[in-house]
């Protein structure tokens, strides 16, 4: 039976403490930062794997199964080099997942680790019969050297995993802070959106659900997320909505988007009037009129606060399809599209012209 036709009305997760039977398996150093935020977020998770390269990421850890590849020996050089280690740790990863029926793959692609290992475990995730959903957070537009790297990574993911899920670095920096600051608000932004979306089973506040959510992208489309707030003005729900909803134009067409998943986090005054305003105006931004959107609330944020976290799907492609040139490095090289995960094919050495061809175009 394919993963796409289990259907997830047997599990009736609805109350907290889901157990092994659902994990989250946080690859690399991206993913192993935003996991360990989430598991303070969420009271619903409780089955996490870390899974690295580098010991520092598992070394804080105080929640989850640990798995370090070693790769001393060899050396980072590339995701196939990280995946070759990988797999003499099989074994402990399939131990790890025996019991889950729905899997969460965070990890950071463009990277060796993630780039690497994500594909390999959304594989062995979906071949133990789970519900696999992978949630990628794409490198930054200026980090020209990993999206090469990444996009194929993605393309492989794609190929396994039930859902995928496309956050897009770019759409959730602050200019406004110091350096340092942004890269931990970033983790938080993702893990805040996560546990949401995912249900948080906290006083006030009501969400979709874990059920409806994999549901949602579970589709051979691409869901994408985004998260903002209003700075302007204390408390404009609506406003959040559309500081959230702008951020999709960056990174699909957003006439395609199908379904919509609306949270809003804000505080106990919130009306039932303001936040049907503040999201009758996601009809404009994202759908061609005809998207069907599906909400949560949170009700129990500090007086002033207005956040929302906007999921979206039905997208077919995304930038990050221009963002890697494969498929046209793939026809002037001669190579097979369709290359397995423990082929190394030379498709890196490609990588200087393909972006010499991509900054002619």
């Amino acid at each position: 039976m394919s993963v796409f036709d289990l259907k997830l009305d047997d599990f009736p997760y609805s109350n907290p403490g889901f157990g092994r039977k659902i994990a989250v398996v946080a690859v690399g150093s991206p993913g192993s930062r935003i996991a360990s935020q989430l598991s303070k977020e969420s009271r619903l998770l409780e089955h996490y794997v870390y899974v690295s390269c580098d010991e520092q990421d598992l070394a804080n850890i105080s929640k989850g199964e640990r798995v370090l590849i070693d790769v001393t020996g060899s050396g980072k050089s590339s995701p196939y080099t990280v995946r070759g280690q990988a797999y003499s740790k099989l074994s402990e990863l399939r131990r790890n997942l025996a019991d889950s029926k729905i899997v969460f793959i965070i990890a950071g692609l463009g990277g060796m680790t993630g780039s690497g290992l994500a594909p390999v475990i959304a594989k062995e995730a979906s071949a133990n019969g789970a519900v696999t959903v992978a949630i990628l957070v794409m490198p930054y537009n200026f980090e020209k050297k990993k999206h090469f790297i990444a996009g194929l990574a993605l393309k492989q993911v794609r190929k396994y995993a039930s859902g995928v899920i496309i956050i897009d670095n770019d759409e959730l920096v602050d200019t406004t802070k110091p350096l340092v600051d942004e890269y931990s608000d970033i983790n938080q932004k993702i893990a805040l959106a996560l546990s949401k979306l995912l249900g948080n089973a906290e006083p006030h506040e009501f969400a979709v659900g874990l059920n409806n959510l994999v549901k949602f992208v579970k589709t051979e489309s691409f869901s994408v997320l985004c998260v903002d707030d209003c700075r302007e003005r204390l408390s404009d729900h609506r406003q959040a909505v559309i500081n959230a909803a702008n951020h999709f134009e960056h990174t699909v067409d957003t006439s395609q988007a199908a379904r919509s998943i609306v949270h809003l986090c804000t505080d106990k005054s919130v009306t039932m009037k303001e936040l049907a305003t503040a999201i009758g105006g996601l009809s404009s931004i994202l759908g061609n009129g005809t998207m069907q959107i599906e909400y949560g609330l949170s009700a129990s944020y500090p007086p002033g606060t207005s956040t929302a976290v906007i999921m979206a799907t039905g997208f077919p492609s995304t930038r990050f399809e221009q963002y890697d040139p494969i498929d046209m490095a793939l026809r002037q090289g001669g190579f097979n599209l369709e290359d397995d995960l423990e082929t190394d094919s030379g498709l890196e050495s490609l990588l200087p012209q393909a972006e010499r061809d991509r900054a002619t175009t």
